[in-house]
This record gives structure tokens, sequence and C-alpha cells, in this order.
């Protein structure tokens, strides 16, 4: 199994934490569509960042 499959599972769990380590006070969340690497899409993203009360800072093109 190679690291990315490793990782996947906890890939929209990593943002989150990233944002509030680094005080990001805008986040632009990219290829989280576009990957085939990522089995997190726009739904799980936003579930994420919601659960953890960052969804106002996410910008989503």
């Amino acid at each position: 199994m190679s690291w990315t499959a490793r990782c996947s599972a906890s890939t929209a769990l990593r943002p989150p934490r990233a944002a509030r380590i680094l005080g990001a006070r805008r986040i632009v969340p990219v290829h989280f569509d576009s990957w085939a690497d990522f089995t997190e899409g726009r739904e799980q993203l936003v579930d994420t960042f919601t659960t953890d009360g960052l969804i106002d800072r996410v910008e989503l093109a």
C-alpha cells in the first residue's frame, strides 16, 4: 500500500489542525476535487471544516 493510500483516510482531518496551528485567517483548499489520489471531496472538506468551526475561513471556488 502506498503512503498516499495509507494517509488518505485521514487527509481531511489534517487541514483544520494545520489551519489552527498556523493561525490561518483564510483557507483556500486546492486540488481536493481534481486529484484521483484523494478520497475526500468537497462534501467531506466542508463537513470537516464545519465540525471544527473553521468553515467561515474557507474559500471554495
